[in-house]
């Protein structure tokens, strides 16, 4: 008997400590995007964040709106706390001069800024989804020049 509840001991034991983590290795950290090029201090930033292709470009993981208040120089950086750390991650954004929650565009052509990571530059469609992943795994600054066409 005394032998089946060491056995018991031993279980529980490594059951609970499986679901340990140590604060040595966490599983979230701070994404960093140093934002380059903004061209106006008015409106809101909408940053959006994808970790799988399905959710390119309509329904990202999440997203994030930030206030231009902080600019210098047409920079503005920005921290994004409890990220996963995960394999690969892609950002688009766009710079909503005119806070209507929407990128405007004439003709098809932007009238607003847009972004990507890995600074993809587009010419005539979205990027793909390839194109833009990065590599998440530690804590980090990435950096995205915005780009307007008009």
């Amino acid at each position: 008997m005394k032998k089946w509840l060491n056995i018991i001991l031993i279980i529980v034991l490594a059951l609970v400590t499986s679901g340990y983590q140590s604060n040595n290795y966490p599983n979230k950290g701070t994404l960093f995007i140093q934002l380059k090029n903004i061209r106006k201090a008015d409106g809101i930033i909408y940053i959006f964040i994808y970790n799988y292709e399905n959710q390119y470009p309509r329904k990202p993981l999440t997203y994030y709106s930030v206030k231009k208040d902080k600019i210098q120089n047409g920079c503005l950086k920005v921290s994004i706390d409890n990220v996963a750390y995960k394999q690969n991650y892609a950002i688009s954004l766009i710079d909503d001069e005119n806070n209507n929650e929407d990128l405007d565009r004439i003709m098809g052509i932007p009238t607003e800024g847009f972004g990507f990571s890995n600074n993809v530059k587009p010419m005539f469609a979205m990027p793909d989804y390839k194109e833009l992943l990065f590599s998440f795994t530690h804590e980090k600054t990435i950096n995205i020049d915005l780009q307007y066409f008009l």
